[in-house]
């Protein structure tokens, strides 16, 4: 299969509708990410005419943009590898930490592009307020969908913490708080 960043958008919405294995949430998250970044790094590169530092930050969100598009990729993959190894004796554990760690790993991605989105949003140019807030709005959604990920494959790994499903787990917390700071920053940038 090509990489989910060399495929048309139309081929990737109807991966997504598809039955079966493939590219779903997580995935989706990761390429919400990528596209809230590439808006970000338009803005990002209409601020440095005037600041040349925001240069840099058109730089880190190409970066950002990378990492997710990639992320995109590893979802599928985590998933398939934690479907076959939940049949094979002893081979779940590895494969039930990255069905975990990468919608982690996304959530990161997108608190940042938010982070940088919403200064944007603020400092940026006027005539590409628009394009920042929704950059914002976007990865903001998307570190909280991701969020909702981690919790909800740590429920269905049947991992338990402390006696509590996967929603006591200390990394669902961690999570949620990540993404509600991702969702306060993109609102103050939008209203």
């Amino acid at each position: 299969m090509k990489a989910l960043g060399d495929v048309p958008l139309g081929t990737f919405a109807e991966a997504l509708a598809a039955r079966g294995p493939g590219p779903a949430a997580g995935s989706t998250a990761a390429a919400t990410t990528a596209l809230a970044a590439g808006l970000a790094g338009k803005v990002a590169r209409g601020a440095a005419r005037t600041d040349p530092a925001a240069l840099d930050l058109a730089h880190e969100l190409d970066g950002l943009r990378a990492q997710a598009l990639t992320l995109a990729d590893d979802d599928v993959a985590a998933f398939s590898g934690f479907l076959a190894a939940r049949n094979s004796p002893g081979g779940a554990a590895g494969a039930t930490e990255a069905i975990v760690q990468v919608p982690m790993d996304v959530l990161g991605a997108a608190c940042r592009v938010t982070e940088i989105a919403a200064a944007l949003a603020e400092h940026g140019p006027d005539a590409l307020t628009g394009d920042a807030v929704t950059a914002a709005l976007l990865a903001a959604a998307a570190a909280e969908s991701a969020s909702a990920l981690v919790g909800a494959n740590i429920a269905d790994t049947g991992e338990v913490a402390g006696g509590l499903d996967g929603w006591g787990d200390p990394r669902v917390e961690a999570a949620e708080e990540r993404a509600g700071e991702a969702r306060r920053l993109a609102e103050r940038a939008a209203f």
